[in-house]
C-alpha cells in the first residue's frame, strides 16, 4: 500500500513539468518551431507537434496510470534527445557552458526517475 501511494505521489510530482512544457509549445508554437534545428520548416513544425503529443499525451497517461512503462520509455528517449539537441554544454564556455551543463544534468536526473518508473511501475488494469 505504501509503495503504491509513493508511486502515485511521484507521478503527480513529475507530470507538471511535461504539462507546462507542452502547453508552452501550444501557446508559443511558432517560437518553438524556430528554435528547432530545422527552423521554420515542415520538419520543425512536425517536431513540435510530436513534442506536444509526447508531453501532453504522456502526461494524461501518466496521471491516470495508463501505460506507465511505455510512456516512461518514450519520455526517457525524448528527454535524452532534447538534452543532446538543446543543451550542448560542450559547445560553450563560461557562464553559458555552466547553465547548459546544469540543464543537461537536470535532464539526466529526470531520466533517472523515469528509469525507475519504466522498471517498477505497476500497469493499470484495463477493463
Amino acid at each position: 500500500m505504501y509503495e503504491k501511494v509513493v508511486l502515485i505521489i511521484a507521478r503527480i510530482i513529475i507530470t507538471p513539468l511535461f504539462i507546462y512544457s507542452g502547453l508552452g509549445k501550444v501557446l508559443h508554437f511558432s517560437d518553438n518551431v524556430a528554435k528547432t534545428p530545422f527552423g521554420d520548416t515542415l520538419v520543425g513544425q512536425l517536431m513540435i507537434v510530436a513534442a506536444i503529443i509526447i508531453e501532453l499525451g504522456g502526461s494524461l497517461c501518466f496521471l491516470t496510470g495508463y501505460r506507465l512503462k511505455a510512456v516512461s520509455i518514450i519520455w526517457i528517449v525524448y528527454v535524452f534527445l532534447t538534452s543532446v539537441l538543446f543543451h550542448q554544454f560542450w559547445l560553450y564556455t563560461g557562464a553559458q557552458q555552466s547553465s547548459q551543463f546544469i540543464a543537461f544534468g537536470k535532464n539526466l536526473s529526470i531520466i533517472s526517475g523515469l528509469l525507475y518508473f519504466s522498471l517498477f511501475s505497476p500497469e493499470r488494469r484495463q477493463s
